[in-house]
């Protein structure tokens, strides 16, 4: 089972909203069990989007039946509201188990979302959250879980445990789907840099004036700060995933990734329009425990991204693919 802030968000997000969906096929979301698991869904959904980790993810009984159009007169009224209805949800899953685990392998989906709480003796309030567990022992797990193996396989698994937002005045960059004149503009402006480089070069080299060498260097200082800046999206976009620079995100997040994902949008020709999104990918070394962080590869990895070990920066050093978020040790240089 995977502890709520071990789990992978993207996993989650996945397996809840393949669950919802066959709720809504199934002619249950009028269900109460089923109303309280879309409340959580949906609050869940919220936290993520605005870039809170896994652990945050627990939510308070009132705040559940507000969002389910449950209000109710104390918390404790709402708590054993939900706790009834939290065992409906459990009994009504169980009773479809077989029709559930079906659609959820044809949507390529291995977890169950299920609804737990935290402890509430001794005075405490108790918060519910959303859990995963494997519908089956056979199947190849895509989550980055901390399991224990064996060093001889050294293999390394990365989740990702937050979504982070990004500063609010460049949130427009993330936000834009790129298709259509926004796509063919990513491609120009690199090329009308260019021109407009070799051109100042021309005149500077032809006019021999200290009015043109002036401009030139103003030029030049702006288009290398654009290039600055706006490098890390093209490797994005090109390349599906890259270092996010450290302008766009918090301070509190060390290292966070963009990657270029599809949205459910489409293109005139079928395929999926595709946005840019910040994300952190993180692991737990397998030789010894330590924190593994995304960096851009050096020397033998130059032009890849690398996972490396906070503890042995230079000889834990592992393959990073977004894509399985598996990787291996490959080298004892960086």
């Amino acid at each position: 089972m995977i502890s709520n802030n071990q789990v992978d968000l993207d996993v989650l997000i996945k397996a809840c909203e393949c669950l919802k969906e066959y709720f809504v096929k199934t002619n249950n979301t009028e269900r109460k069990p089923v109303e309280i698991f879309l409340a959580l869904l949906s609050q869940s959904t919220e936290y993520i989007e605005s870039g809170y980790v896994a652990s945050d993810l627990f939510f308070d009984a009132n705040d559940i039946c507000r969002r389910s159009d449950n209000v109710k007169a104390d918390y404790l009224a709402a708590k054993d509201f939900i706790t009834r209805h939290r065992k409906g949800f459990d009994k009504l899953v169980k009773d479809n188990i077989k029709d559930i685990s079906h659609f959820c392998s044809l949507n390529n989906v291995g977890y169950l979302p299920i609804i737990k709480s935290t402890d509430s003796s001794g005075g405490h309030k108790a918060y519910f959250y959303i859990d995963l567990i494997p519908l089956s022992d056979n199947i190849t797990l895509e989550v980055g879980l901390k399991t224990k193996r064996s060093i001889d396989s050294v293999v390394i698994e990365y989740s990702v445990p937050q979504l982070p937002k990004a500063v609010t005045w460049a949130k427009p960059l993330l936000n834009l789907k790129i298709s259509g004149w926004k796509f063919y503009s990513y491609i120009g402006l690199p090329i009308l840099a260019f021109v407009i480089a070799y051109c100042l070069l021309l005149w500077n080299l032809f006019a021999l004036s200290n009015a043109s060498l002036i401009y030139t260097i103003i030029m030049g200082s702006v288009l290398g700060g654009l290039y600055y800046l706006l490098v890390p999206f093209y490797e994005a976009i090109s390349k599906r995933i890259g270092i996010a620079p450290v302008w766009l995100t918090k301070l509190k997040i060390v290292s966070s990734q963009l990657r270029y994902v599809r949205t459910e949008s489409k293109r005139s020709n079928g395929k999926p329009i595709r946005a840019l999104q910040l994300v952190v990918y993180q692991a737990k070394c397998p030789i010894c425990g330590n924190e593994v962080l995304i960096e851009k590869g050096k020397y033998a990895h130059k032009g890849r991204l690398v996972g490396v070990c906070d503890e042995s920066p230079r000889e834990h050093i592992f393959s990073f693919d977004h894509a399985t978020k598996r990787g291996k040790l490959i080298s004892y240089v960086f």
